[in-house]
């Protein structure tokens, strides 16, 4: 058991991070389906090193060079992957084509117009975002980047693959109830233990919307979900996560 676990999370972080990890020779579908039940595990990591880097930046720069530092420092972690998904998604999206023609267009490496608008409205959003939270709590920094993980796992159990290979075919629809239930477990106690309860509510509320939203419209124009997808919806939940908790209706009362 303890085995598997230690798998579990050197999959997961070599999943969507540019961290070093020990290579593992004995890693079947399976393995791979079972570590999304930790997905949630990575979002900790994430929220502690952007907490982190957030406080050694505060004690020498100014808030927005701060959170500039800290957006760079986060999308050379994570290798820049799910925004690449974005990018990409919404190039097939925006392209209003069928959905086999929207799916050639997600593959090509190339960005167009609308995914080049979507990612610099995202970054745009998170760099706002972070110059507004150099003094939040280290609850904020933890719970966003769980849920958003969180609702990649979500986003897997609801929507078919669009098609026959790719991350899509090998999670959508494949999970077990127990992967699923973890993944949930640990987002909904990092935000009740971090977080006042009303706020923890709130930010769940909007990250399972926004998986809802973004699952029927993959399903009406792409037919399912492929791993462009996925990283799509995790930077989408975070944008809309950062910037809810800089005041206001979430965090801000």
């Amino acid at each position: 058991m303890i085995r598997q676990v230690l798998k579990s999370l050197v999959l997961i972080m070599t999943f969507g991070t540019i961290v070093p990890m020990p290579t593992l020779s004995d890693v079947d579908d399976a393995a791979l389906r079972r570590s999304m039940g930790f997905f949630p595990v990575a979002g900790w990591v994430m929220g502690l090193f952007l907490w982190s880097v957030m406080w050694i930046a505060t004690h020498f720069m100014a808030p927005m060079a701060s959170a500039l530092i800290v957006l760079t420092a986060y999308v050379v972690l994570t290798g820049a992957l799910h925004l690449d998904g974005l990018a990409d998604a919404f190039d097939a999206l925006g392209s209003r084509q069928s959905a086999q023609t929207a799916l050639a267009i997600m593959k090509d490496s190339r960005i167009g117009a609308i995914g080049a608008i979507a990612l610099v409205l995202v970054l745009l959003g998170k760099l706002v975002a972070f110059a507004q939270l150099t003094a939040a709590p280290i609850g904020v920094w933890v719970v966003v980047p769980v849920l958003a993980r969180t609702a990649v796992v979500w986003l897997m159990v609801v929507v078919p693959a669009a098609r026959p290979e790719g991350l899509g075919a090998l999670y959508a629809r494949k999970l077990s109830g127990w992967t699923v239930a973890g993944a949930t477990a640990v987002c909904f106690l990092t935000a009740a233990i971090l977080m006042p309860w009303s706020t923890a509510l709130e930010l769940i509320l909007l990250g399972a919307v926004l998986t809802a939203v973004w699952a029927r419209l993959t399903v009406k124009r792409l037919g399912g979900a492929t791993g462009d997808t996925y990283g799509a919806l995790l930077e989408m939940v975070e944008w809309a996560g950062f910037l809810a908790v800089t005041g206001g209706w979430a965090y801000g009362r």
